[in-house]
């Protein structure tokens, strides 16, 4: 099981409040074995009194959104923090005993290349978080990014230039000991990410607070994901009250459950492509995955090609719906 506390500001947040909530989630949800307790934070957010106040409240493990430790590109992203403080936060965190998961961003306008990850011996001891989540950067349409692009001002990563940044990171983070279990992110053996993985296998989870999302799903596979509502004032008016709710089907659960699990190392049973009849053939003939003790798991290049996997497997079922 797994408690993943994101969104806001950490440093604002009450360890009291904290604590309560962990205690009264253990009391109502946990099983048996450990339990992982995940607290998104900024690097300055990570100092010496936080975080001894998350320890104490129950939290086991950060996800630090260090993005880079490369000072323009800080400035480019916009971020609040400079140049130390995310190598700062995430050796604070290690050494406070966290488990930890940093965040970095691929193809950053203006960058050389890679992220500048030390993972090697530096001043302050070793950059080597258990979890590291690489993502490319997304410039949408209706943001201040997009705005920089049509101007002139910012010029993206071609597909070509990122295909290669994240064939050259996958190539050094395995080199260094790293699982690459998920199309963006990369393990210590053993550490991968409890609340991601539950979302990949397409298992159920709930949603707290405002905007939160939830997946709930009957006995005979169908689904339902009620959003929580976006207003603080209509949150608390009806606790417990969606906002929206949209429904799927069993076989349109199955279908999520397919394209969610070819996003992992792992893969999905082959059987569990039967709603969808040659795609598992489709994606050995062209390189995308690969059979492995009767799972069809995707290599590299599937992963590199991951929207085209899950609209060949969406549109495949939906064609026999």
């Amino acid at each position: 099981m797994s408690i993943y506390l994101g969104g806001g500001t950490p440093s604002l947040w009450r360890a009291d409040c904290i604590a309560a909530a962990i205690a009264r989630i253990r009391e109502r949800f946990a099983g048996p074995g450990e339990l992982e307790v995940t607290l998104e934070a900024n690097p300055t957010d990570c100092h010496s009194e936080n975080l001894a106040a998350w320890r104490a409240a129950g939290i086991n493990r950060l996800s630090i959104g260090v993005q880079s430790l490369a000072p323009r590109e800080l400035v480019v992203l916009g971020r609040d923090h400079r140049f130390g403080d995310g190598r700062a936060a995430v050796e604070r965190a290690i050494a406070a005993g966290f488990a930890t998961s940093v965040d970095f961003i691929l193809g950053v306008p203006g960058s050389a290349g890679a992220p500048e990850i030390d993972l090697g011996p530096g001043p302050g001891g070793a950059l080597a978080p258990d979890h590291l989540s690489m993502y490319e950067l997304t410039i949408e349409e209706r943001t201040s990014f997009g705005q920089r692009v049509r101007d002139g001002r910012m010029v993206p990563w071609s597909e070509d230039a990122l295909t290669e940044l994240y064939t050259a990171t996958h190539d050094r983070l395995t080199a260094a000991g790293y699982e690459h279990y998920e199309i963006s992110s990369y393990a210590r053996p053993g550490k991968r990410a409890v609340h991601n993985t539950l979302y990949w296998r397409g298992a159920a989870f709930l949603g707290l607070g405002v905007g939160a999302a939830s997946l709930e799903i009957d006995p005979d596979g169908a689904g339902r994901r009620p959003t929580n509502p976006r207003r603080a004032a209509d949150y608390l008016a009806s606790p417990g009250a969606a906002a929206e709710v949209i429904a799927s089907t069993a076989a349109e659960m199955a279908a999520d459950r397919a394209w969610l699990g070819l996003r992992t190392s792992d893969g999905i049973a082959e059987a569990d492509l039967a709603g969808a009849p040659g795609v598992a053939d489709f994606l050995v003939a062209e390189r995308l995955a690969e059979r492995r003790g009767g799972r069809i798991c995707p290599t590299l290049r599937g992963f590199l090609m991951a929207d085209r996997i899950a609209a060949r497997v969406v549109e495949t079922w939906s064609a026999r719906l």
